[in-house]
């Protein structure tokens, strides 16, 4: 029998794995992919572009730990966002840009009673251009459905947030943020766990290989978008303010297209958000080539990922000529589609908050016998939906495993 089985190599997993393998506790680590990082995911070809989580979101993150323990170069991204409407850049003093950023800052304010952004946003600026901009920025940032995403608990998340305003980019790519903490653990990539039997003292794990695995202790990190759908299935079902819980915690969606070219044609900027179909444009300085990012959260992350990879690179390359003024198509090397919500085993980015998730997350962080949960899902706090929650609530579970052991 195994001490301790955590199920996901991303970094919820693999912090309660390091946190678990330095306490004593043997640990086995099994991952359904054939690579670590779960939604991190760093491409190396033009050098370092994140598929999957960008950035390290404030100066006090928790995972700035694990930046200084290996030593990885960072930058700071800039502050500065510009706005587009019918492919024309507008000026920061532009009328747009301004209520853009007024209405911004009046939904993430909010202190009234419960409502969605969707309703929010109509009462404040209905049929605006700043209403439609806000509304993509914030779906954006959330990966949400701005009818389900609640107006309450997005301002009560950024009222509570102390990890600072700027963001930074880990210039030799996300992936290296794991190297600290997987070292010197078993983990067992390509291990897909389709059935979990548990009673009071221990859990049983069935992988797809039909091997069987015993442990005193399960660590679950799968996200709950696969847990809604049944992925891996629980023998007897988990309790029912469990599967409550889970059920009240939407998944978001996103998309991401990185384009690689041979020259840069645009002027310096440091994000673009725009009425297209590619919502959100940026530079990746990390890459050795000039390369832009295109990104888009919620229902646009749907509608991009629709039109497939080779018809959504031809529309960003048409915008694109239309924003900057130049045929975009003539330095055009390769390009990329990133669609989250269709990949196996993640189905969506991250999650975020409608008027009942606050308690749904509270709930599903609890350890049911020798389960215990963990993942961005599970942060009850400010940093829900980003690298650092997830992060420290391996550690949350990790500690809630050894506490269980001690007299």
């Amino acid at each position: 029998m195994e001490q301790v089985i955590v199920i996901g190599a991303g970094i919820a997993g693999l912090a309660a794995a390091h946190a678990l393998n330095a306490a004593g506790y043997p640990v086995r680590v099994l991952e359904a992919r054939s690579r670590i990082g779960g939604r991190i995911w760093t491409d190396l070809r033009y050098g370092p572009v994140e598929f999957g989580a960008e950035f390290i979101h404030g100066h006090r993150a928790a995972t700035w730990e694990l930046v200084r323990r290996a030593d990885l170069p960072v930058s700071r991204w800039g502050r500065d966002r510009r706005f587009a409407i019918g492919g024309q850049i507008l000026t920061p003093d532009h009328p747009i840009s301004a209520a853009v950023l007024t209405l911004y800052q009046q939904v993430c304010e909010y202190r009234g009673p419960e409502v969605t952004v969707a309703t929010l946003l109509d009462r404040l600026a209905p049929s605006s251009a700043a209403r439609m901009l806000v509304g993509r920025w914030l779906a954006n940032l959330e990966g949400a459905d701005l009818s389900r995403l609640s107006a309450v608990a997005l301002a009560r998340e950024r009222r509570l947030s102390t990890t600072g305003q700027d963001n930074f980019h880990i210039d030799s790519g996300y992936l290296q943020l794991l190297t600290p903490l997987s070292a010197g653990l078993v983990i067992e990539t390509c291990s897909v766990v389709t059935h979990i039997r548990w009673d009071e003292r221990q859990a049983e794990v069935t992988l797809a290989d039909s091997r069987r695995l015993r442990a005193r202790h399960l660590v679950i990190t799968v996200p709950v978008s696969l847990l809604q759908a049944g992925q891996p299935l629980f023998d007897p079902p988990l309790p029912a303010a469990k599967q409550a819980a889970l059920a009240a915690i939407p998944m978001g969606n996103v998309t991401k297209l990185a384009l690689w070219f041979n020259r840069q044609f645009w002027p310096d900027f440091t994000v673009l958000s725009t009425d297209g179909t590619i919502a959100t444009w940026w530079p990746v300085t990390s890459a050795r080539v000039p390369t832009l990012m295109g990104y888009m959260g919620g229902q646009q992350a749907l509608t991009v990922a629709g039109l497939g990879e080779a018809e959504a690179i031809a529309v960003a390359l048409r915008e694109l000529s239309a924003l900057f003024g130049i045929d975009a198509t003539a330095y055009y090397c390769d390009g990329q589609l990133i669609d989250w919500s269709r990949d196996p085993w993640s189905r969506g980015a991250y999650t975020y908050s409608a008027a009942e998730t606050l308690a749904a997350r509270v709930a599903l962080a609890e350890p049911v016998g020798p389960l215990h949960f963990a993942g961005e899902a599970t942060v009850t706090g400010a940093e829900i939906a980003t690298v650092h929650g997830a992060f420290e609530s391996g550690r949350r579970a990790a500690r809630e495993i050894v506490l269980a052991a001690e007299p």
